[in-house]
């Protein structure tokens, strides 16, 4: 009996604390469905704001959201990117640093927010800010090799090779695709300043360094024979010409005059002009056929070249081949046609004029001169001499 009234006892003095209790929990859990409700609404503001252009009230909302939930992170990381394809880089900008300023971020939500304004600011050009930033990242195993890229790419602007060199090398670690090619072309870079400086030998070293990393570095061979040359070592320069063609023979015209140079120098023109009918042999481009008539004309006569070039253009006609035609018929100053064939050769020499010398082969940038490193899509060794092949006729 005395136990009963005891429990008793016990059951009414419990009684308002689980009164309390289930008041306190309603009301935390309505304060929460208050807050999700809060959100949505804020979130689905924020949204109209987007729909009707008025970006500027946009962000403030969601950057009111920030305050109430870490959550909203991710429609902040969202909505900077979405900024920044726009071409909008302030206002991204604006987002992801407002972002990082919070105190209520997860660890990995700050680093994706820190690699997202790197990224705003490298789309500005504020590379001394974007730099810093891939800096802090580039020991985060979730975010480095996309740091290391953005590095790689900030150098290059800054002209940094050695640096540079040593990021793609981590970067080649560590992602498994192969740097080489951009790294040779870091190390050619290092030998035309080294070569500014009149220090050959580094020169050669770097040259030989790219080398070793790109065996089909055609750049480098380029540079070892315009440095054989400038020693007079005539044979090492024309080994090196030569090793152009067999990389690639599409920067082949780069070296035809420095290689008939040699060959002139050495008094063996015979063989230079044995090796550069062999040459056209595998390749009827316009330039090669021209260098080849030119030397013919200067070696064997006007009959010979006239010949060749006859033979040449009724199978691969070529511009090129064309005017150096012409320009023969002319120099004999004889016909009825002469008027005819000085108005032709005057239409030809202003195309060729006009007309772009290279292409890039990964995205068809065209130029007039040489560049190792293509300026619309910044990849290595794409841009190269257009062949200037109007067509092979049919047989």
């Amino acid at each position: 009996m005395l136990f009963r009234w005891a429990m008793m006892e016990l059951l009414w003095l419990l009684l308002p604390i689980a009164a309390a209790s289930g008041w306190w929990v309603a009301r935390r859990d309505h304060a929460r469905r208050s807050d999700a409700t809060v959100r949505s609404t804020e979130y689905f503001k924020g949204l109209n704001y987007l729909i009707d252009d008025k970006p500027d009230q946009a962000i403030e909302v969601f950057t009111r959201m920030a305050d109430v939930d870490q959550d909203t992170a991710e429609t902040h990381l969202a909505l900077g990117n979405l900024f920044r394809r726009r071409g909008e880089v302030d206002r991204a900008i604006h987002i992801h640093s407002s972002l990082i300023a919070r105190t209520n971020l997860t660890d990995d939500q700050r680093r994706r927010a820190m690699l997202e304004l790197g990224e705003d600011y490298l789309r500005a050009g504020l590379f001394d800010r974007a730099e810093a930033l891939f800096q802090e990242l580039v020991d985060q195993p979730d975010h480095m090799e996309v740091a290391l890229s953005r590095l790689i790419h900030i150098l290059q602007q800054e002209k940094d090779w050695r640096q540079a060199i040593v990021y793609c090398d981590r970067l080649e670690r560590i992602g498994g695709e192969s740097r080489r090619r951009q790294t040779a072309h870091f190390c050619c870079e290092l030998a035309e300043e080294a070569n500014s400086r009149n220090a050959l030998a580094e020169v050669r070293m770097w040259l030989l360094d790219a080398l070793a990393r790109d065996p089909d570095c055609t750049r480098a061979n380029l540079l070892l024979g315009n440095l054989a040359m400038c020693a007079g070592d005539h044979q090492a320069a024309i080994r090196a010409f030569q090793a152009v063609e067999r990389q690639d023979r599409g920067y082949f015209p780069e070296v035809i005059a420095p290689l008939g140079q040699c060959y002139g120098t050495l008094g063996h023109l015979d063989q230079w002009l044995t090796y550069l009918r062999d040459v056209q042999q595998r390749d009827h481009g316009g330039r090669i056929t021209d260098a080849l008539a030119e030397w013919l004309l200067r070696q064997e006569g006007e009959e010979e070249a006239l010949r060749f070039l006859e033979r040449e253009l009724r199978e691969y006609p070529t511009l090129l081949g064309l005017r150096r035609l012409v320009e023969i018929k002319l120099g004999r100053g004889e016909g009825a046609e002469y008027a005819d064939l000085k108005a032709l050769h005057c239409i030809s020499t202003q195309m060729l004029n006009n007309a772009a010398r290279y292409r890039c082969d990964n995205c068809g940038f065209v130029v007039k001169s040489l560049h190792w490193c293509c300026p619309s899509c910044l990849q290595w060794s794409t841009i190269k001499p257009i062949p200037d092949l109007v067509m092979k006729t049919s047989a």
